[in-house]
């Protein structure tokens, strides 16, 4: 009786440590469900320490700070240049894309910008980063007639946002937004005249010859027009004057009934 009671204690034993295991191993599974998939770690700029964001654009943009040193401002400024541009170009870019899928947004203010020491989060006002979003969209639209606008508006953003940063630009921000979709294979360049000069003909369409009367046409053609506009003086007693051909000058007739130098002398 002691041994058969000793072989039921030991085989309870034996399930409640399986059915532990089990029970660990099911929550450990339903825990990797609910977690999400680890972000892989991206190293911060530690070049402007805290100066991330929002903080960043107003030291940037002239706003005093506690605790920030306006001489350590000035010296970041060169350094804060790229991430300027890379936030603009990141922003016309958005605004291209979501045109050619024709579908629009709002860029957020918060943009997360790489550089050589790692990544750091920008921050520019909503209104300006819209205007550029807005003609990024525009262009993606393909309109020449608008291209002239959209340079207006882009190189009047980018001028004020330059501006509040003290910041100088060296080209129109124009000339070089607006190659970035050909440079990202998003768009085709434009179509270059011909190797002479003269215009290329469309797909479908050729270029008429020169029509015989017009300004520019043949010489042969010219003389030949004339010739059948000069038919009518058969008719008035008179033979129409000789056609010289356009190289050679027309003979020049004198009258037959000159006077005697001699007495136009007296």
């Amino acid at each position: 009786m002691n041994s058969f009671f000793g072989l039921f204690v030991a085989w309870g034993v034996l399930l409640l440590l399986i059915l532990s295991f089990y029970l660990i191993d099911k929550v450990n599974t339903m825990y990797k469900a609910q977690v999400p998939p680890e972000i892989p770690k991206t190293y911060s700029d530690g070049l402007f320490g805290e100066l991330v964001g929002k903080t960043l654009w107003d030291a940037m943009s002239g706003i005093p700070l506690p605790g920030i040193d306006t001489k350590l401002v000035e010296g970041l400024k060169p350094h804060y240049e790229p991430v300027l541009r890379q936030h603009i170009e990141l922003a016309f870019m958005d605004g291209f894309r979501n045109g050619k899928e024709q579908k629009a947004g709002v860029p957020p203010n918060n943009c997360q910008i790489p550089t050589p020491r790692g990544s750091l989060e920008s921050w520019l006002p909503l209104h300006h980063l819209a205007s550029i979003y807005q003609a990024g969209l525009d262009f993606a639209m393909n309109k020449p007639e608008d291209h002239l606008m959209l340079q207006q508006n882009l190189d009047q953003v980018t001028a004020m946002l330059y501006a509040r940063t003290g910041l100088a630009i060296a080209d129109p921000y124009s000339e070089t937004l607006l190659k970035l979709p050909i440079a990202a294979g998003l768009m085709q360049p434009p179509v270059e005249p011909g190797a002479d000069g003269a215009p290329l003909a469309l797909e479908g369409q050729s270029i008429n010859p020169i029509e015989p009367g017009l300004p520019g046409a043949p010489p042969e053609q010219m003389i030949s027009d004339l010739a059948q506009s000069l038919s009518g003086f058969d008719g008035m007693g008179g033979d129409p004057p000789p056609l010289s051909e356009p190289n050679e000058p027309a003979p020049v007739v004198l009258p037959m009934n000159l006077p005697n130098p001699a007495a136009l002398a007296v």
